[in-house]
């Protein structure tokens, strides 16, 4: 019977602790959620939203909800990286301001944001010790 009753009251923990890790994970602050859920879609592209004023307000208003990792401005265009996340703001076609998000962006894992600086590059696997994988030339 204390088996059980032990069995059960560990169930009812683990069961809990999930829920509250997704409850935190989802009420979390997420820059590309904030954008889709606060910026005004275009019609024209798929992940475009409308700026809110110029490209230095739209930015400010989005790094005020979330720090991004990295960020870096080139000519009038803000690029800011959050994870695996890309948000970048910036004049578009014949308009002043445009917001475009590339999640889970290929570009950025592959390098294709090298120009912007180190932390814009792809990144290393998490097992990585920054040694030679061996093979031709390893000592």
């Amino acid at each position: 019977m204390k088996g059980r009753r032990g069995l059960l009251i560990a169930l009812v923990g683990g069961v809990m602790a999930v829920l509250l890790g997704l409850v935190l994970v989802a009420g979390g602050k997420n820059a590309v959620r904030y954008v889709r859920d606060n910026y005004t879609p275009t019609a024209q592209a798929a992940n475009t939203y409308d700026c809110r004023g110029d490209v230095d307000a739209t930015v400010a208003d989005i790094r005020d909800h979330e720090r991004p990792d990295a960020s870096q401005k080139q000519g009038e265009t803000e690029y800011l990286r959050y994870g695996d996340d890309m948000i970048i703001v910036g004049p578009s076609g014949g308009l002043g301001c445009r917001v475009q998000l590339d999640e889970n962006s290929r570009t950025l894992q592959s390098g294709g944001f090298l120009f912007l600086g180190g932390s814009f590059g792809p990144r290393s696997p998490a097992s990585s010790s920054g040694g030679s994988s061996g093979g031709f030339g390893a000592k």
